[in-house]
């Protein structure tokens, strides 16, 4: 197993390969540690623990920082994508049309909607049409808030509390 090893005055980061050519009569046990280098004026590059993301974003090794004559690297959080910010939030949004249906006794929106054009039972009917309302009421504020946090107009919203936005489903009685 290779290990990074810094160097503890400029940071500059070596594999252990490296260490091993760089001090040919120094003999270093299969895996250097920290201890086999430190008089060296290196050490072993230890890796924080990863913080927790939100959904879309990702993770980079980051920045090397010196802790007495310890050297950590830090994580850097990336924002996600524009394609990814889109798919999480369209995926949310039609999840929350699939449930809202499913909560009311349908398979999917989709059943639901498809009522909306049927008199043979008039509150099935009235209920399609409701809900062929509201997914279009649902589209437009989703598509909306999400076209202004693409153009740089708003940040991203937390997942939940964009889903807290939508409109109403407003079913008849």
């Amino acid at each position: 197993m290779s290990v990074n090893i810094a160097n503890l005055e400029t940071l500059v980061v070596f594999t252990d390969q490296d260490i091993r050519k760089k001090f040919p009569d120094v003999s270093f046990p299969e895996t250097i540690e920290t201890h086999n280098v430190i008089d060296l004026g290196f050490a072993v590059v230890e890796q924080v623990e990863a913080p927790s993301t939100k959904p879309g974003e990702t993770l980079e090794p980051g920045d090397l920082r010196r802790i007495d004559d310890r050297v950590v690297r830090d994580w850097r959080v990336l924002p996600p994508s524009a394609e990814a910010l889109q798919a999480i939030f369209e995926q949310a949004v039609q999840a929350e049309l699939d449930s809202s249906a499913k909560a009311w006794g349908y398979d999917n929106l989709f059943t639901a909607i498809s009522y909306a054009d049927e008199p043979a039972v008039p509150r099935f009917q009235a209920d399609g049409q409701a809900f062929r309302r509201w997914r279009s009421l649902v589209w437009d504020y989703a598509h909306t808030e999400l076209n202004a946090v693409l153009a740089g107009e708003k940040p991203p919203p937390d997942l939940d509390t964009f889903l807290a936005g939508l409109p109403a489903l407003e079913l008849p009685t």
